[in-house]
Formats: structure tokens, sequence, C-alpha cells
């Protein structure tokens, strides 16, 4: 048990909290599904007897149910992006974490508006159950307290991590400004396949139709092009592949103008308040979930234009350096630091001064 637990104080804590925050934002959104489900049974037997007026309260607790199944996901995704940043030692994707705290805070206080300060026709059965609007308080208190405690936690984190990360690649400064973009694409593109694939579901189980040409072509062109697009970009970095970069960086680019249009389209004045809008519960959801989409892709083709500035520079023969010292410490159960000078790999007549980096 203490092989899986990280070593040093901090860390101890940042992960320990980390696994309590999201149990506790599970149990919670757990609930939150268990009471939206007594809050449909109990409508549909009230005096709700339209049928259209029936199937938009059908719609809305579709809507809530999927919020409540991605709060959830996100926390296990949470919970998988702090272990391996501090398996890694990611000073970047600590950072990152609180961002996306930030996000779920964000839904969290426009789900609260959503069903108790201005909710839709379908949305008022909410406002009637003081369980759940308790549920949503607490919910948005917990997110609060979560995000003061993992700021705190991130800020001392970075200050040990850093350190290390600095004993390990030595003192050129060049190769640590490469690295550190390469962390942050590494970091962004983690954070693509989480809000894209929630871009997905939130379209494939909310919006799309089955007689709606834009449902084929979702799953036809655009869920393709993202697979291929995030896969090509792990691809190329890991390999230094500077045309497939520029490639992949040319259709993240491209790809801003789809966001924009569907801004466009959820923003339509034509459906805005009227019957049958298919964003009628899940628009400012959405909204949030297509902003930090076409941020990410921003953030992406910029960074990942920046790596390929860095191409060439030594960073790949730098890691692969630090894996096989990092391999002998394990291997020899060796307590000394990266910068230990008398503890030697390789012959250093083997080396050449490109492989060295003054690593040893």
């Amino acid at each position: 048990m203490a092989r899986l637990l990280p070593k040093g104080t901090v860390p101890r804590v940042y992960i320990f909290c980390t696994l309590i925050q999201a149990i506790a934002f599970i149990i919670a959104e757990s609930y939150a599904l268990y009471l939206i489900k007594m809050s449909h049974q109990a409508t549909l037997k009230s005096q709700w007897q339209v049928p259209d007026i029936q199937s938009a309260v059908s719609a809305s607790v579709t809507t809530y149910v999927v919020y409540s199944a991605l709060f959830i996901l996100a926390q296990c995704y949470i919970i998988f992006l702090c272990g391996e940043a501090l398996a890694t030692q990611n000073t970047i994707q600590v950072i990152v974490v609180v961002l996306f705290y930030f996000v779920c805070l964000a839904n969290s206080v426009t789900r609260y508006i959503s069903m108790f300060v201005w909710p839709s026709l379908a949305a008022h059965m909410f406002t009637r159950d003081n369980n759940m609007f308790l549920l949503q308080v607490t919910v948005v208190t917990m997110y609060c307290i979560a995000l003061l405690a993992l700021v705190v936690l991130s800020y001392k984190l970075k200050k040990d991590v850093g350190w290390s990360v600095f004993k390990r690649l030595g003192a050129d400064i060049s190769l640590h400004r490469a690295f550190a973009w390469h962390q942050s694409l590494v970091m962004i593109l983690k954070m693509d396949i989480y809000f894209v694939g929630s871009y997905l579901i939130q379209m494939t189980a909310l919006i799309l139709k089955a007689d709606d040409i834009e449902t084929w072509l979702q799953i036809t062109v655009f869920i393709p092009f993202c697979i291929v697009v995030i896969v090509g970009a792990f691809y190329a970095l890991a390999g230094e592949r500077r045309r497939l970069m520029i490639v992949i960086a040319t259709c993240l680019f491209l790809s801003i103008g789809y966001f924009i249009f569907k801004i466009a389209r959820v923003c339509d004045s034509s459906i805005l308040g009227k019957p049958g809008d298919p964003y009628a519960d899940s628009r400012p959801f959405f909204m949030i979930t297509i902003v930090v989409c076409m941020l990410l892709v921003i953030a992406t083709g910029a960074i990942s234009i920046m790596c390929i500035h860095n191409f060439g520079s030594g960073l790949m023969e730098a890691i692969a350096y630090d894996k096989l010292r990092m391999k002998h410490r394990k291997m020899y159960a060796t307590d000394k630091t990266a910068s230990d000078e008398s503890e030697q790999l390789m012959d250093e007549q083997g080396l050449s001064p490109r492989d060295r980096f003054a690593l040893d």
C-alpha cells in the first residue's frame, strides 16, 4: 500500500483531498439523480397531463440526468489527472486541475440558476423540491471549498515538484522551456479528450435526432475528425513529427469556425423560448461546453506551434535519459536524487554530448 502513495506530506494530502472530494461529489450527484427521478414521477402523476407538457418535462429530466452523469464522469477524470500529475511530476497538470474544478463550479452554479432562479416551464417541477434546493446549494458550496483547498495545495505542490523537475533536467533553460511546452500540449490534449467527449455526449443525448442530417454528419464526420486529430497530435508530439503536427495545428484552427457556427445555432433567436426549442434546458450548459472547447482548440493549436519550434532541441533524448535514470533507481531501489553526480547509469565514454544534457 505504501508504494501506491506518493512520497512527501503535501503530495499525500493533495491526493487524499482529491479522493475525498471526488467521493463526496459522486455521492451528491447520485442523490441528485434519485431526486430527479422522484420529481419526474411526481410530476407525471400531478395536474401536468397535457401531452406536450409531459414531453417537455421528460426532455428536461433527460437534460439534468445527462449533466449529473457528466459531473460524476468529471470527478473520475479529475482523480486520474491528479494521480498522473503526481506520478509524472507534471506541475502544469496540477494547475489545470484547478481550472477544471472552476469549470465544474461554473456548471454547478448554472444548474442552480436553471432550476431555481430562471427555470424553464418544465424545470418548475424542481422549485417545490426542498431537498433538491438544499442539495444544489450544498454542491455549489462544496465546489467553492474544494477549489480553495486545491489552489492552496497546488501552490505548495508546484514549488516542491518544480524543484524536482529542475534537478532532473539540469540547468539548460532552453531545455526547460521546451519541456514546459511539451507538458502543456500533453495536458491540453487530455483536457480536449474530456471536454470534446462531453460535447459529443451532450449533442448525441440531448440535441440530435435520427431524422436530422446533422446527426449523421456528426457521426460520420465530426466524431472521427476529433479522434484522428487528438490521436494524431499525441503521435506527432511523441515522435517530433513536424509535418504531421503542422497539419494537426491547421485542422485545429480551421475547426474554430465550427464552434462559432454552433454558438450562433444555439443562440438563434428563431428558436429561443419557442415550443420545441431543443436547447430549452441545456442552453447554458451547452454554451459553457462550446466556449471551453473552442478555447481549448485555440490553445492546442497555439501550443502545437510552440512545440513544432522546439522539435529537434534534444528534449526527447533528455526525457528518454531521465526515464532510464528513474528505471535504474527503481531497479536497484536507490534513493539518490537525480542530481547526484555519484550515480552512474552507463559509461560516460559511450555517451555523446547531446545524450548527456548536463544531467549526469
